[in-house]
């Protein structure tokens, strides 16, 4: 059957349908571009001095998991700091020499950064992006799990300007978990920073997706330990008697009363009004949240890249 439309007119089509072919795998082939350069750095959340303790009560930690199943080879992770934190200025300086080191690896390439940190090291990484700030790099996506503002005199006030997108997962102050930390990352230029929060149901650790195995009897998690907070440091009798000789010496010596009742009230600091349950709940919760705005963050991106025309 002969063709209804003029010969030159079939041309056009079948030249403008080849075209937007054409266009499409060059879109395609640049977002594979893209993803196949995309650069991750994680900074975990505080915990014990141990690294060997810490890797297996951190082995799947949401900033962790993020960075296992990054899919580029391009990824750095490193463990957050002990509990005096005097370490997350040092972790914010060494993901910046990573990343750069990384970026600068991909000078003819397309490439992105995408951040993550949870507790002390969301803090740590908005340093990171604020060294990266000074270098003239943008950072496309900053993954924030309950950053708090523990980390004194090493981080800015808001989140740097050239961070463009920001999702932060915070626990939500009802829970009455961790309440004397604070919160840190909350503060953005508007217009410039893209920033999504959203507040959990769940303890400090579950954000960080390492929520609580154990309770107090009526079901409800202490995040204090039972450590009998004020216990004599001088057990012995003849030890006490002496050390009471001395002013010096004397604060060392306390009552059992006093003892149980200084450890009765950290106790009473560290109760939350978050079950086992809840914590899990919650967790999982954080998690399907911020993986899901990742995967999609990466993949509009993606879509939305220039795409050379010659």
């Amino acid at each position: 059957m002969q063709s209804p439309f003029p010969a030159s007119m079939s041309n056009y089509v079948s030249g403008q349908i080849a075209k937007i072919e054409d266009e499409r795998r060059r879109a395609a082939e640049l977002a594979a571009a893209y993803a196949a350069t995309d650069i991750f750095a994680g900074i975990d959340g505080t915990g014990v001095f141990n690294d060997r303790q810490y890797q297996l009560e951190f082995q799947n930690s949401f900033v962790n998991r993020m960075y296992r199943e990054w899919d580029t080879p391009a990824k750095f992770y490193r463990r957050g700091p002990s509990i005096d934190g005097v370490a997350t200025a040092n972790l914010a300086f060494t993901a910046f020499e990573q990343v750069h080191k990384l970026y600068r690896q991909k000078a003819d390439k397309p490439k992105r950064i995408f951040l993550a940190g949870y507790s002390r090291g969301g803090a740590a990484v908005v340093k990171t992006c604020d060294l990266l700030q000074d270098r003239g790099i943008p950072v496309d996506g900053l993954f924030l799990f309950d950053a708090v503002d523990r980390a004194v005199l090493i981080t800015p006030n808001f989140i740097p300007k050239n961070v463009r997108h920001c999702f932060h997962a915070r626990r939500d102050p009802r829970a009455n978990s961790r309440n004397s930390f604070g919160s840190y990352g909350t503060k953005f230029h508007r217009g410039v920073t893209t920033y999504q929060e959203r507040f959990f149901n769940c303890t400090h650790g579950g954000m960080g997706g390492v929520p609580w195995l154990v309770a107090d009897p009526d079901g409800y998690i202490n995040e204090a330990e039972n450590i009998n907070l004020g216990k004599p440091v001088l057990q012995s009798p003849l030890a006490r008697a002496l050390a009471l000789t001395n002013p010096a010496t004397a604060s060392l010596v306390i009552s059992e009363h006093l003892a149980h009742q200084g450890n009765n009230a950290y106790r009473a600091a560290g109760r939350t009004r978050i079950t086992l349950q809840q914590d899990k709940t919650g967790s999982a919760e954080v998690g399907q949240w911020m993986f899901g705005a990742l995967k999609k963050l990466r993949q509009d991106l993606a879509a939305t890249a220039h795409v050379p025309t010659s």
